[in-house]
């Protein structure tokens, strides 16, 4: 919409200037889109555009630029159309703004040269388009900027929900060969490599990791992220097992509250495998403010496989020692699980758990009193270290 300026003093004058140059503003506009192409390297590539559309771009911009000085009549629509384009292209603001200040700098140049033509244009009328001049380039300017903002905001929107959707069907359990490679090369993540899976609590979808990917890719670890109601999901590309310390440090530090992880897989289809040991892990830890990784052991990944299966065999397993009051029956399972640990080791697990052998062997004896399963025999004692990795994996309220 045109809008009424205050350039009326300088009307005369700039269509004196408008008279002079003529039929020169194609090749005025030429030596704008050489100056772009010459100082703002981006152009140089072709990756905005060609010379000749830049070049038509400024013919077009310079014209409007006069008329609306001549007329003073104000139209920003065509600037505003521009960063809204370029935002689209992906140009930099600050590129996109070079290129507006170089064509206004050299059309100044113009306007100085005809100006001086016998008879000169009277320097005081030439100062006072200057001043327009500089005044329009603002107005243009502030104009490109909040284009740009508006159209950079709705595409990183609209760019983030289609992200979104992307890495939830990556985590989806329902994903083929062919779907994994697009997606893949959608969020641009490798298909074979070095890949893990997080999961941190949240509250009413504020999220637990501020600015994760940005922590992460300072490690050189890429990573994409979903927001849930319940949790921040990421999967994290490694590229090599040596940077998963430096990735749990930086979970470390962030953590604001409890965060699973799943262990090392190597192909990326294995992701939805992933998720389901980090909310485990989650689910086993909530509450409290922790980041635990998965322990890979072909016992825990069996239980974490069946875990409904694998608690029920587990009732059964111990017996009455579930029906223990808690704190009795979590010290017989932690001295069990830290025996498990030390290699059946008495001496080893005493000096662990800071008590004497004698108190090992003791509530090692109440574990087979409760549960009628003697840890000399065999299969007994296999019976018993596959329920406590049940009892280990899966979350302690899932007991009561």
């Amino acid at each position: 919409m045109a809008i009424e300026v205050p350039f009326e003093s300088t009307r005369t004058a700039a269509a004196e200037v408008v008279r002079r140059i003529g039929d020169g503003f194609p090749a005025l506009a030429e030596r704008m889109a050489d100056r772009i192409f010459a100082e703002i390297p981006i152009y140089a590539t072709g990756a905005v555009a060609a010379h000749e559309v830049v070049a038509e771009n400024c013919r077009v911009n310079t014209v409007s630029a006069f008329d609306q000085l001549t007329t003073c009549r104000l139209d920003l629509s065509s600037p505003a159309k521009t960063g809204r384009l370029r935002a689209q292209s992906g140009l930099p603001l600050a590129d996109l703004l070079s290129s507006f200040r170089l064509g206004y700098d050299v059309a100044l140049e113009a306007i100085i040269e005809v100006a001086r033509r016998p008879p000169a244009i009277p320097s005081d009328a030439v100062v006072n388009l200057t001043r327009n001049w500089f005044t329009l380039h603002n107005l243009v300017g502030d104009t490109v900027i909040h284009a740009y903002r508006e159209e950079a905001q709705h595409l990183l929107l609209t760019r983030e929900r289609e992200r979104t959707a992307l890495v939830n069907v990556l985590l989806s359990g329902d994903i083929g060969p062919a779907m994994v490679v697009d997606v893949a090369g959608r969020l641009r993540l490798p298909i074979e490599g070095v890949f893990v899976v997080v999961a941190a609590a949240t509250v009413l979808g504020k999220d637990p990791l501020p600015q994760a990917d940005a922590r992460m890719a300072a490690v050189n670890v890429g990573s994409v992220w979903q927001l849930t109601r319940e949790a921040l999901v990421g999967v994290l590309s490694l590229e090599k097992q040596a940077r998963m310390p430096a990735v749990l440090e930086v979970l470390q530090d962030r953590a604001t509250g409890p965060i699973g992880v799943s262990p090392i897989f190597t192909t990326l289809r294995r992701a939805p495998w992933g998720l389901g040991l980090a909310q485990l892990v989650l689910e086993r830890h909530s509450g409290a403010v922790a980041v635990e990784q998965f322990r890979d052991s072909p016992m825990n990944v069996l239980v974490a496989s069946a875990p409904g299966a694998a608690q029920e065999t587990s009732r059964t397993i111990f017996g009455s020692l579930l029906e223990m009051p808690a704190d009795r029956r979590d010290l017989l399972l932690t001295t069990f699980r830290t025996w498990i640990d030390s290699g059946g080791s008495t001496p080893d697990t005493a000096a662990i758990l800071h008590c004497h052998p004698n108190t090992i062997r003791h509530r090692l004896r109440r574990i087979e009193e409760a549960t009628g399963k003697l840890l000399t025999h065999p299969g007994d004692s296999a019976e018993l270290v596959a329920a406590c990795h049940a009892w280990t994996q899966l979350p302690p309220q899932s007991w009561t």
